[in-house]
C-alpha cells in the first residue's frame, strides 16, 4: 500500500492472483501477473511515494476455485469499494499487454484514453480497447459486482489458452522477462496517471448486448465467498 497524501480515502487497486496453477510452477497463470503488479510497486514507491490517492496491491489467493480471495477482501473493505476509483487486474500470459476490456464501463474508455496517451508509445503502442461487455472467470469479478471499475489487462489470450494454461507446460523459461518489464512500467504509469487525475472515473456500467431473444444480460450479484474448505 501507497497511502494517499490528499486523497487517502480513495483507491488504484492493482490485481492478479498467487494460486499458480499445479501441474507445473503456474509461471504464466499467474506467477507473471504477480511479478508485474510487485515492480510496479516497486517502481512507484521508488518514484512517487507520495500518490494523490490510495495505491494498493491485491495478491489473491483461492482465483482458481472462485475467485475466493479478492471476494473475501472486497467483501472486508468496503471503504475500497466506496472510494474506488480504477482497479486493474492482470491475469494471464507472459506477453505484453495488448487490450484494456472496460467489463462494461465503456464510458471509462474516456479517463484510462487520456492515461494511455500521456504514456510513451513505445510502451503503450500494442494497447487498444477490447470487450466492452462484462466478463468473468478473474478477480475483477468480486469487484464489477459492486458497480465499480475493475479493468482487465489482457496479453496475448489465444497463444495462452493453447500452450500453457493449466498444463505442464506453464514454466519458468516461458516467461518472457522484456515484456513483464514493459508492463510493469506501463502499469505503474497508469496507476500514477490514476491516482493524480483530478477526476473521479466514470463508473456507468453498460452491460448490453441484447442476446438472441431480445433480452438485457444482466450483472450477477455479488455472492458470499467462500472462506474455507467446508464453504464457511
Amino acid at each position: 500500500e501507497l497511502r494517499g497524501s490528499t486523497l487517502p480515502n480513495e483507491y488504484v487497486v492493482l490485481s492478479a492472483h498467487f494460486d499458480s496453477w499445479d501441474s507445473a510452477s503456474g509461471a504464466t497463470d499467474n506467477g507473471t501477473g504477480t511479478i508485474m503488479m510487485m515492480e510496479a510497486m516497486r517502481i512507484l514507491k521508488a518514484t512517487y511515494p507520495n500518490p494523490k490517492r490510495t495505491i494498493l496491491v491485491g495478491h489473491w489467493g483461492g482465483e482458481e476455485q472462485g475467485e475466493h480471495g479478492s471476494g473475501s477482501f472486497a467483501a472486508d473493505h468496503p471503504e475500497v469499494i466506496k472510494g474506488l476509483q480504477v482497479g486493474f487486474n492482470q491475469d494471464n500470459g507472459t506477453w505484453r499487454i495488448e487490450a484494456v476490456r472496460m467489463q462494461g464501463f465503456n464510458a471509462a474508455k474516456e479517463s484510462v484514453g487520456r492515461w494511455l496517451a500521456a504514456i510513451p508509445r513505445e510502451l503503450a503502442d500494442t494497447v487498444r480497447f477490447e470487450s466492452p461487455v462484462r466478463e468473468g472467470g478473474s478477480d475483477h469479478s468480486s469487484f464489477t459486482c459492486y458497480g465499480i471499475p475493475f479493468l482487465r489487462l489482457q496479453s496475448n489470450y489465444p497463444d495462452y489458452r493453447q500452450y500453457t494454461w493449466h498444463t505442464n507446460l506453464d514454466t519458468y523459461d516461458k516467461v518472457i522477462l522484456d515484456d513483464l518489464k514493459n508492463n510493469a512500467t506501463l502499469m505503474a504509469m497508469l496507476a500514477y496517471q490514476a491516482s493524480e487525475d483530478p477526476r473521479r472515473m466514470e463508473q456507468t456500467r453498460e452491460v448490453g448486448p441484447v442476446d438472441g431473444q431480445g433480452r438485457m444480460p444482466q450483472y450477477p450479484k455479488c455472492s458470499a465467498p467462500q472462506r474455507s474448505s467446508t464453504g464457511r
